[in-house]
């Protein structure tokens, strides 16, 4: 039976609307944690955090509080990359000989070594292709503040990581205040007052954060960031200008809309989609909100300030506590819900377009799609006629579908359904 869960409705002559989410599970049992490997629900986490995505499309999860970096494969197997489950320590070794306290953030660089925020041993962590677990930076299990050499530097509960393209590591030195800058064998502040908690906008040291949690570097290298006690999303250009991108320091709140209207509650991971679209884990809020290329901030899933683990679609899905945030190469929104103990995967909204070309008033409509789902276009001539299938059922082969109306007749009204 088809489902139409996903569907957008545009009369011709309109620009692009939205169509609904669709939520499900892939890996773990609603709110049961434990520290089971498997496959689906037969997997177990406990909290789990930051995610990301390799190369090969598996996803790595920083799983808190079984102190282990668990791999969760594209068909939802799990197993442990690297530490012991349950079990806590600083030790550097291959695989499930390392141990880490607490890890929250992951970040890949280039070349597909893992960077890690040991949280509760106050260290970055790397972790090779082949599992073999060293310290980068910080004094395994001495948190404080020092800038200097990689060895010596220290941190204080580190979070949110982020790797540019030329290497350099970025990190949200939470319980400093402070996004703090490796490169060159050494540690430096990027920006923020270490610390010292506030909301002030300014350039490097200058500007204040309060507990900065999630990072994400945009096309252009600009530096995001999720300030999860001022509940606001901040920029850092390269050259350490902080600006408050969405939101207000010290207003938390549910509302969408423009950058300076929406409000979120302790805003956890950030992720980029190709498109430059800024998705966002409001996990105090329970929901993913999405901040558009042309500033508008919206709610993907989940409703703001109701918990729950349901799946579903058109607003269904329930989340508790969503923390990581990463965009699979299929264009499908993957999230570890922390407190749910799950790892969810999202098919974000759509946005439908359409152009109108040449006399014969060729209508051709354009939407971002999931890869290997299947998508059919219909058209009405009216709001009361039935709907008719234009052409034949369409499955995508990459990100950006399109469907064309050759031989349009008068005034006709479109959608989109995902078939599955």
């Amino acid at each position: 039976m088809r489902k139409l869960s996903t569907i957008l409705i545009l009369l011709a002559l309109a620009g692009a609307l939205r169509a609904q989410d669709a939520v499900t599970t892939l890996a773990g049992q609603p709110q049961v944690s434990g520290a089971a490997n498997g496959s689906g629900t037969n997997a177990l986490f406990g909290d789990p955090a930051a995610i990301v995505v390799d190369a090969g499309g598996n996803y790595f999860i920083a799983d808190s509080r079984n102190h282990a970096i668990r791999k969760v494969t594209t068909n939802g197997v799990v197993t442990t990359f690297a530490g012991q489950l349950g079990v806590s320590g600083i030790a550097s070794a291959t695989g499930t000989n390392a141990l880490f306290n607490t890890p929250s953030g992951l970040a890949f660089d280039g070349g597909g070594n893992l960077f890690v925020s040991d949280t509760g041993n106050n260290a970055i962590r790397n972790i090779t292709s082949a599992g073999a677990v060293t310290t980068f930076a910080g004094v395994a299990g001495d948190g404080g503040f020092l800038d200097g050499a990689i060895g010596s530097a220290l941190f204080s509960s580190p979070l949110g990581l982020a790797v540019s393209t030329n290497g350099t590591v970025f990190v949200a030195d939470s319980g400093n205040h402070c996004i703090r800058k490796i490169a060159g064998g050494a540690v430096s502040t990027f920006a923020g007052s270490p610390q010292v908690w506030g909301s002030a906008d300014g350039t490097g040291t200058n500007a204040q954060f309060n507990a900065p949690c999630g990072l994400a570097l945009d096309a252009n290298g600009n530096l995001f960031v999720s300030d999860a006690n001022n509940d606001t999303i901040r920029e850092i250009t390269t050259n350490g200008l902080v600006t408050t991108f969405a939101g207000a320091a010290g207003q938390d709140g549910t509302a969408n809309g423009d950058l300076l209207t929406a409000r979120f509650r302790s805003p956890a991971s950030l992720a980029f989609d190709p498109k430059g679209n800024l998705f966002v884990a409001d996990s105090f809020n329970q929901t993913v909100r999405e901040i558009s290329t042309n500033g508008i901030v919206s709610t993907v899933c989940g409703a703001a300030g109701i918990s729950g683990a349901a799946d579903g679609t058109n607003g269904g899905a329930r989340f508790f506590n969503p923390y990581g945030l990463v965009v699979a190469a299929d264009g499908s929104l993957v999230v570890a819900d922390a407190y749910n103990e799950l790892v969810r995967v999202v098919l974000v909204p759509f946005k439908l377009s359409v152009q109108i070309s040449g006399a014969a008033r060729v209508t051709t409509l354009s939407w971002n799609a999931v890869l290997g789902k299947n998508y059919q276009v219909q058209f009405q001539a009216n709001l009361s006629a039935a709907w008719t299938i234009l052409g034949v059922d369409v499955t995508a082969t990459n990100l950006n579908m399109s469907v064309t109306d050759t031989a349009p007749s008068g005034q006709r009204y479109f959608r989109v359904v995902r078939l599955n």
